[in-house]
């Protein structure tokens, strides 16, 4: 059925099939100009999924744009959420916003996140971005809709690579169990996944086979024929008794020749930008929609653009202001290099592949994560890197069993699913075992970006400093990443390594003193050329007290803001500041944080996670170890209980109060309070 109007049961819009073929062009249109504003986003799925989308929210499912929440409307879960964008353009096509409006994708408090947030957007029904869950909601909202002898029904977009999840198999067997003949799951069969071909990465196939031996109805179809798509829809409809898959064979990056079957552009916007081989012009000129004529796409970056100037002047008005610019490289002095720290984490584990022990696990993400330096140029350790797929509890078990012989398995993968999707299997397997498991937590933080929520890890250091035997490194730059990621994998029992994404400040050297499990206690000496110059570096047994003002206790990222903050406070005020740059969270190094509370009598902690995380841990030990005839007042600097967002990594760091600047305003605070002021 048509769109219409819930109140009246009329139908507002009907499409023939000409319309809908002609919609569809129309939409990739709209989704390339998105992911070229954005410069990020995924290319390759939400070109292979269109057709399907057009058919769904301009011909098929039962929905009232004016009335989202309306009880009788059909449902669309999308558990591939990295293919939100295309959502986005079907929702916009279909009227539940104005579609120009998609042109903000992955922009700040835009509501189009890099994977969709349902309490941010009409019609998103589920916020998605973990694979292996959608099918899951699906299934039980199926139920309901027995439960309650509603007429709804349920369908449940999936991608091929996801199927490597076993979620998925427990909800297809769930779903087949029930009889959910009101469920219809449709499998966006493009044959690519990240780390290449799905039966290369971890084999699927026979699916229609394995799908009718859980108990399901397949229909097999090309995803790209709008007939076969609405003539399998229906379909489905009449079949009783059971539930549906719809297994849609579809060329990734559809439509655009340079992203057709090219495993590249899975997550990548246009290389070019907007002019040139791989472009978003070269792109529409192949969609080829006479509409998306120069003028009109130069109106809707203007869009994009002119949005992105009011969330700039949002930002920056709400930063704490000091007598100048103290932001990174914004002046002639005080000049420091940008690394992202995944970049050490690489250089590390290239090194220790060439140990005979050492084997790396993948889960999709191996060149983002930089596991895949393991092998980039040492082709003869390839039969030691191992594809696990999407399946992150798997990966875990699977590197238990190779440590159980003697092996030194590193596994890896974006932080919130290789420590929180498993956090069962390393607490149960991995820990309680004391098995010999080193894990990448990548992209810990919200230096992920644009991708949003979904993607951004900011509570395993709670998760996983409190399982015993865990040890747990968060070090500061990539340089630190490299030395910590070495040392760990020769300590005896499980261990995490955190590490961001993006570039940040690089703060050490290779002279830098690091021992593990002992912090470094860092002091700002004075302004100079360069930023790294200005600080003074001790290992914490090797450091006397100077008397300082109060101490700013950090972790990772947060250490080069602390040195940051460091030097404000100097240079507005005069205070002197001790730094703790405590690279081992677990075992912590409890001395030096128990003199820092006795001899400076103020803390603040810092970190790039959920506030408390670090701060607590910081606290018990303080807690546990300070003398109680010395006052103290503690504060910390964390995200404030909220999940993340879609943006720049820089913004957010602004947005969620974790700079210098708000570090330097908050020790501010507390040193005018100790003082009387």
């Amino acid at each position: 059925m048509p769109i219409i109007d819930s109140k009246t049961g009329k139908v507002k819009r009907d499409y023939t099939m000409e319309e809908l073929i002609e919609k569809t062009r129309e939409m990739r249109a709209y989704n390339m100009v998105s992911l070229t504003a954005a410069r990020s986003g995924h290319t390759g799925g939400t070109l292979s999924i269109m057709d399907i989308a057009a058919a769904l929210y301009l011909k098929k499912i039962r929905h009232d744009p004016q009335n989202p929440n309306w009880e009788d409307r059909d449902r669309v879960f999308w558990s591939t959420g990295h293919k939100a964008p295309a959502l986005y353009v079907a929702l916009g096509e279909a009227g539940y916003f104005p579609v120009e409006e998609v042109v903000k994708l992955r922009k700040l408090w835009s509501g189009f996140e890099g994977h969709p947030h349902r309490l941010k957007l009409p019609g998103v029904e589920l916020s998605a971005g973990s694979l292996g869950q959608g099918l899951g909601v699906a299934v039980g909202c199926a139920l309901n809709a027995k439960l309650e002898e509603k007429n709804y029904r349920v369908y449940c977009i999936n991608g091929d690579g996801e199927l490597d999840e076993g979620s998925i198999w427990e909800a297809i067997m769930c779903a087949a169990h029930y009889k959910l003949d009101n469920l219809v799951s449709i499998v966006d069969r493009n044959g690519l996944q990240i780390d290449g071909p799905t039966e290369e990465v971890m084999r699927l196939e026979s699916l229609v086979d394995k799908w009718r031996a859980f108990g399901w109805n397949t229909i097999e179809i090309d995803g790209h024929n709008m007939k076969e798509i609405l003539d399998a829809l229906d379909e489905a409809e009449k079949v009783k008794g059971k539930p549906s898959v719809i297994i849609a064979q579809t060329t990734k990056g559809k439509g655009v020749s340079y992203a057709e079957d090219v495993v590249g552009y899975h997550g990548i916007a246009p290389k070019d930008g907007r002019s040139g081989k791989e472009s978003l012009d070269r792109a529409l000129e192949d969609i080829g929609d006479p509409s998306f004529t120069k003028e009109k796409v130069d109106k809707l970056l203007k869009i994009a653009d002119d949005y992105q100037k009011e969330v700039d002047k949002k930002i920056e008005t709400s930063m704490p202001g000091f007598s100048r610019n103290y932001w990174w490289n914004s002046s002639y002095t005080m000049k420091v290099e940008m690394d992202a720290t995944r970049n050490g984490f690489g250089r590390a584990i290239e090194k220790l592949g060439s140990d005979e022990r050492v084997v790396a696990l993948g889960a999709d993400i191996t060149s983002s994560i930089r596991m895949n330096k393991f092998y980039a140029e040492h082709p003869e350790r390839r039969n030691r890197f191992l594809s696990i797929g999407i399946a992150e509890a798997n990966m875990a078990l699977v590197a238990s069993g190779l440590a159980k012989e003697g092996k030194i398995p590193f596994i890896g993968s974006y932080g919130v699913f290789v420590t929180g999707r498993n956090w069962d299997q390393l607490r149960t397997t991995v820990c309680y075992n004391n098995f010999n498991v080193k894990v990448a937590d990548a992209h810990g933080g919200i230096s992920v970006g644009q991708d949003g929520a979904t993607h951004q890890a900011l509570e395993e250091i709670t998760n996983i400093c409190y399982l015993p035997n865990m040890h747990m490194v968060i070090p500061c730059d990539s340089l630190e990443t490299e030395k910590a990621t070495e040392f760990i994998a020769f300590i005896e029992g499980p261990a995490v390594v955190r590490y961001a994404r993006e570039a940040t400040p690089l703060v050490t050297t290779k002279d830098t003193p690091y021992k593990f499990g002992l912090a470094n206690i860092i002091r700002y000496r004075g302004e100079k050329k360069n930023f790294i110059e200005a600080f003074e570096v001790k290992l914490s047994p090797n450091y006397k007290s100077e008397n300082e003002d109060l101490s700013i206790i950090a972790c990772g990222p947060m250490v080069p803001e602390a040195m940051r903050a460091a030097y404000i406070l100097k240079e507005e005020y005069g205070i002197e500041v001790r730094i703790l740059n405590v690279h081992t969270v677990k075992p912590i190094d409890r001395k030096a944080i128990v003199k820092a509370a006795e001899e400076t009598g103020i803390i603040i902690t810092a970190e790039e996670h959920q506030v408390g995380g670090f701060g607590n841990i910081v606290a018990g030990v303080i807690g546990q170890g300070k003398r109680y005839d010395a006052p103290l007042l503690m504060g910390m600097v964390g995200v404030e209980d909220k999940f993340g967002e879609s943006g720049a990594p820089w913004e957010l760091m602004k947005i969620f109060g974790l700079t210098a600047e708000h570090i330097a305003k908050r020790a501010k605070e507390l040193y005018d309070r100790k003082n009387g002021e």
